[in-house]
């Protein structure tokens, strides 16, 4: 089957960061947004492991051939946490691996983006050990550049960057999976994702875990990532307001659930852990009161407190109150 058209600033030849392994996690992927992933990490990255969560899909039949990329298909769904720690530890295996990247299959890096992450960690400082550094993130839809969250004296913030005018590095609180690039040794330091999370707040809680143990987080803005947070945009506010991603109620019951249990698993501080409680009521009262489906809404969020109280984790079973456990895999967390 003949491969896709190569994206529009496609390195040709070898790729500028060979020592970079991507790791995509897919699951009912749109096939031609997975094609156009796959050949712009090709072109900038040394090697591509894809993990599918079985989707209906032959996604290896559905992508470029390359002797560098590797197709791994689950037998069941297992959520993004454990499908990423899957194709991390196929990363590992090699030794020529010195840094992962994390993709969901739905984003698009910019050219670049791979050698400008890589760059600001190899010149990271000494200051403290850097974690992982990710690219500012723009949306697919609107065109434009998320929301950062930055610790400043003490306190938490939100911040738009200008990606025209932005410093050439920015430390910040938390970084989204898709686009972040990790060193190896912070990999193995830190271990990867809690599987029994299942989907959300998964990358949160990693990055809450590195920043516990003395890491730092890197947010590169001149390094950029094509993405689509949540299934629609809406907005609130006057002249054009504030994006607010909209995702099916289900993910309600994961967001409430995985934020309580994440502040048990985790070591958080008070400011940040005031941050995620009032986000939860805030995103409650939204939902509620101007989303839609508001009484499917409400079960999940009841079932999800109800289970984060409860420590109850894995895969909610469609039409039930009950969950699959989901196995942790060698890299999950000890504790």
């Amino acid at each position: 089957m003949p491969g896709p058209a190569t994206p529009e600033g496609a390195a040709a030849g070898a790729p500028d960061c060979a020592d970079v392994t991507a790791v995509v996690v897919t699951y009912q992927p749109d096939l031609a947004a997975l094609r156009a992933l796959v050949a712009q990490l090709l072109a900038q990255a040394g090697r591509v492991i894809v993990v599918d969560n079985a989707s209906d899909a032959d996604i290896a039949a559905s992508v470029p051939a390359d002797a560098r990329l590797t197709v791994q298909r689950n037998a069941a769904n297992l959520g993004i946490a454990a499908a990423q720690n899957l194709g991390m530890l196929q990363a590992l295996q090699a030794p020529a691996c010195r840094y992962v990247l994390l993709a969901d299959g739905d984003s698009l890096p910019a050219p670049a983006m791979v050698a400008r992450l890589r760059a600001a960690l190899e010149d990271g400082g000494a200051a403290a050990p850097v974690a992982a550094a990710g690219p500012l993130t723009i949306d697919q839809r609107t065109g434009e550049a998320a929301a950062v969250l930055v610790d400043e004296q003490g306190r938490r913030t939100r911040r738009t960057l200008d990606p025209d005018d932005a410093p050439p590095v920015q430390e910040v609180g938390f970084l989204i999976a898709s686009g972040s690039l990790i060193p190896v040794t912070a990999l193995r330091a830190l271990r990867g994702m809690r599987s029994n999370y299942f989907i959300d707040h998964v990358d949160t809680e990693w990055c809450f875990r590195a920043r516990a143990a003395g890491y730092r987080l890197l947010l590169v803005p001149q390094a950029r990532l094509y993405h689509r947070l949540g299934d629609a945009v809406r907005r609130i506010g006057l002249r054009n307001g504030r994006p607010v991603a909209y995702h099916a109620p289900l993910r309600d019951y994961y967001s409430f659930r995985n934020t309580l249990l994440m502040h048990r698993d985790t070591a958080i501080s008070v400011h940040w852990r005031c941050y995620q409680l009032l986000r939860l009521a805030q995103f409650a009262a939204y939902y509620l009161v101007l989303g839609d489906l508001r009484r499917q809404r409400l079960r999940f969020m009841w079932l999800g407190l109800r289970h984060g109280l409860g420590r109850v984790s894995g895969h909610l079973v469609a039409g039930t109150t009950a969950c699959t456990a989901i196995p942790a895999t060698p890299l999950d967390p000890v504790s």
